[in-house]
């Protein structure tokens, strides 16, 4: 199997810089975690909460607000309006305050609360993002020359399991082989979450000659994957010479749910 070159992309947070012209500089950061996970019955509510800091010199204003969140193995990640995916939970949580402004060093919480709709018929996982964004001053036009204000905005992802339901289930999209550093290739591996729930996936694979032996065992780093996202994992060859290989492509979903498939490498 093969696909065009593929493009990795960053799930931990959505952070982008807004050049403006503006005085002074200042910072907010989130303190404990940019995904927050819970399991809940239909019908019942839990609680949370974002912890923001002002880690600039100047008074800092920030607005909070909702956003779904979808990406792709090829790099593509969206940011769409709020109850837009079919399985948002963006209708269910309440957060406050909704605009505050941070002094510098200060650090206060931003409240949110998760309340499950009482429907039997639920399932697996849904999930959103809460968007923490700084707010530009007013008072952008400096008087001598142009100045660079740093602006972040972060996605903070609240997940939502309905206890252990929801199939689990996902598909190796495709495979390809591309060189890496040292002179050694890397087998980029996409995946698709087809289920319903969410999937953090370990990647292994193990290669043998072509008298059965197995020459070793190769991982990648765990990711997780929402149902209808897919990712990229990357698996360095390190000390494989070139040749034709089998090999058996493993995505380790933890509690029994193991995935995987008999492939044929050429290097």
């Amino acid at each position: 199997m093969s696909f065009q070159k593929l493009i990795g992309f960053s799930v931990l947070f959505f952070f982008f810089m807004l050049i403006t012209v503006a005085k002074g500089f200042a910072n907010i950061v989130i303190l404990n975690g940019l995904t927050h996970e819970n399991s809940a019955e239909a019908g019942e509510s839990y609680r949370g909460g974002i912890q923001v800091q002002n880690s600039g010199t100047e008074p800092r204003s920030i607005k909070v607000y909702q956003k779904d969140y979808w990406y792709s193995f090829s790099g593509e990640s969206r940011h769409d309006e709020a109850g837009t995916l079919a399985r948002s939970n963006a209708a269910w949580i309440k957060s406050s305050p909704t605009l505050l402004t941070l002094q510098p060093d200060e650090t206060a919480m931003i409240d949110f609360e998760v309340t499950v709709p009482g429907i039997d018929t639920l399932k697996g996982t849904y999930w959103s993002v809460i968007m923490v964004e700084g707010i530009e001053p007013q008072d952008t036009v400096a008087s001598a020359g142009m100045k660079i204000h740093t602006a972040i905005r972060y996605a903070v992802q609240v997940i939502t399991n309905i206890g252990n339901t929801g199939k689990r289930d996902l598909q190796f999209l495709g495979l390809e082989l591309t060189p890496g550093e040292n002179k050694t290739q890397v087998l980029n591996v996409a995946i698709e979450n087809t289920g319903e729930r969410i999937l953090k996936p370990e990647l292994n694979l193990e290669i043998f000659n072509a008298d059965g032996e197995s020459i070793g065992v190769f991982k990648a780093e765990r990711r997780k994957t929402y149902p209808t996202t897919s990712i990229l994992l990357k698996l360095p060859l390190e000390g494989v010479k070139p040749g034709e290989y089998a090999a058996v492509l493993i995505a380790d979903c933890d509690e029994d749910n193991i995935f995987g498939t008999n492939i044929t490498l050429e290097l």
